[in-house]
C-alpha cells in the first residue's frame, strides 16, 4: 500500500476550501486510447497549502486507496473543460457533489468543485507526473494482461486473496469456473454459467476493483459502454503485490514545494 499518506475527502477538502477529484468513465462513449489529461500525481495549491492528489484515469486515491469512481457529465465536455459525477466505491449511487475540471496549460489545471447545495470552491493544481499514458502508472490503457494473476487483498475488502484466469476465479481458495473476457478498456466481465457475475476493473496504480453483481444484470448491461452499473453485491480492492506504482507515486509526492 503506498506509504505517503493522503487525506483528501470532501468533508476535509470543503473545510479546507481545497478540491477534491475528478475522473474519466464516459457516459456517451468506451474509453479513448490515451489516458485522460487529468490521470497522474498532482499537487493542489490551497489557501492552507500544498496538498496531494492521485488520480486514475477513473478513481481518486484516498488514504494511498482508489477510493471514488469518477464519471464524466455527458453533453458537458470541451477541449478543456470537463464535468464529472462521482461515487464512492461501495456506494449504490452517485456523491452529491459536482466536479469540474479545466485545463489551464500543459501541466496545469483548475479545479470547481460543487457540493449540493453548497458554494462551489476551486483550486489550481500542478502535474508532478509524466502524462504520457504509456509511461503512466496510473493509466488504464494497454495493460490488459495484467488483470491475469494473483491479487492480495487491502484495507477495503474483506477478501485475503485473489486469482483470476481467463477460465477461473478464486477467492481465498475457493474456486469458480467462469469465462473472463475485456468487455471495455480497462474492465474485464466476468460470467459463470452463462451469467454474468461482475467485473474486474482496473483501478490504475497497483490496483483493481473486483464488482460483483446484484442478481439480474444481462449480458447486454454488462457491455454497455453508454451506461453505468452503479450498485453492485460488493466492491473489493485488491492490490498486485508485484506493483512498483506504489513507489513511483510516493517519488511524486515528495517533489511538491
Amino acid at each position: 500500500m503506498l506509504k505517503t499518506r493522503v487525506n483528501f475527502t470532501l468533508k476535509s477538502i470543503a473545510a479546507a476550501a481545497a478540491l477534491a477529484v475528478v475522473g474519466a468513465f464516459s457516459h456517451t462513449a468506451p474509453a479513448v486510447a490515451e489516458s485522460p489529461f487529468h490521470t497522474g500525481v498532482w499537487q493542489l495549491n490551497t489557501k492552507d497549502g500544498s496538498r496531494g492528489l492521485v488520480v486514475s484515469d477513473w478513481l481518486v486515491f484516498e488514504d494511498g486507496l482508489p477510493k471514488r469512481w469518477l464519471y464524466r457529465r455527458a453533453g458537458t465536455n470541451d477541449a478543456n473543460q470537463f464535468d464529472f459525477f462521482t461515487r464512492s466505491i461501495g456506494d449504490k449511487g452517485y456523491t452529491p457533489v459536482g466536479i469540474r475540471v479545466y485545463r489551464t496549460g500543459e501541466h496545469t489545471m483548475k479545479y470547481t468543485v460543487a457540493p449540493k447545495g453548497e458554494e462551489a470552491f476551486e483550486v489550481t493544481a500542478e502535474r508532478l507526473s509524466i502524462p504520457n499514458y504509456k509511461n503512466s502508472c496510473l493509466s488504464v490503457e494497454g495493460k490488459g494482461k495484467r488483470f491475469f494473476g494473483n491479487w492480495v487483498g487491502t484495507a477495503a475488502s474483506q477478501l485475503k486473496k485473489l486469482s483470476l484466469g481467463r477460465n477461473t476465479l478464486t477467492i481465498d481458495g475457493e474456486k469458480r469456473n467462469v469465462t473472463v473476457e475485456e468487455v471495455r478498456v480497462g474492465r474485464m466481465g466476468i460470467v459463470e454459467n452463462g451469467t454474468p457475475i461482475g467485473f474486474f476493473t482496473d483501478a490504475g496504480g497497483d490496483y483493481a476493483v473486483l464488482q460483483m453483481f446484484k442478481p439480474g444484470v444481462t449480458d447486454a448491461q454488462m457491455r454497455d459502454p453508454k451506461r453505468e452499473i452503479l450498485d453492485f453485491a460488493s466492491e473489493q480492492v485488491v492490490r498486485n503485490p508485484r506493483g512498483d506504482c506504489d513507489r513511483q507515486i510516493a517519488s511524486r509526492l515528495k517533489a511538491m514545494k
